[in-house]
């Protein structure tokens, strides 16, 4: 039996850890290593970050992604094949049942021109004022909780519960 190795497809993958920290405070920006990813299978390096400037529109969409009050969504964040930082949005979900993983929120479509480095899932609690903007609204802003990042080799095989 062959396992036809030279018709191997490629993938999308993010070949060490990004180790994304810097989601904190009264700042917008994030740091992450210098890491090796790979598009359709081809190599490629995204550079570090060092207080880096969070995208402030989703990679996909050019939408601004927010949140308000009762709201959470998961943002990724990655790198396309030029190295450019990018993040992308998950759609929102109603966030009320705050108790332990009462809520499921949505992966998004990624791309086949996006590595996926890392995920984390933002929520707008009940003392959210306004609209929290993505990338222009401090990571500490009122109502505003981050759960811990996680570094992804890969998208999710399964619904990423929040509390």
């Amino acid at each position: 039996m062959s396992l036809a190795l030279q018709n191997a497809s490629g993938g999308n993958f993010c070949l060490s850890n990004y180790t994304l920290t810097g989601l904190s405070g009264a700042a917008t920006t994030f740091t992450s290593i210098a890491v090796p990813i790979s598009i359709r299978g081809a190599a490629f390096t995204r550079a570090i970050n060092t207080a880096a400037a969070s995208p402030t529109t989703d990679a996909v969409t050019a939408a601004a992604m927010t949140l308000v009050a009762n709201q959470a969504r998961v943002f990724c964040f990655g790198a396309n094949a030029a190295g450019s930082n990018q993040v992308i949005a998950g759609p929102v979900a109603a966030w009320t049942d705050t108790t332990a993983l009462s809520t499921e929120v949505k992966m998004p479509s990624l791309p086949d021109t996006f590595a996926l480095c890392a995920t984390v899932v933002i929520k707008g609690g009940a003392t959210t004022v306004g609209t929290w903007t993505f990338g222009s609204s401090n990571w500490n802003a009122t109502g505003i909780v981050i759960d811990t990042v996680v570094n992804r080799f890969s998208a999710p095989d399964a619904a990423i519960y929040t509390a």
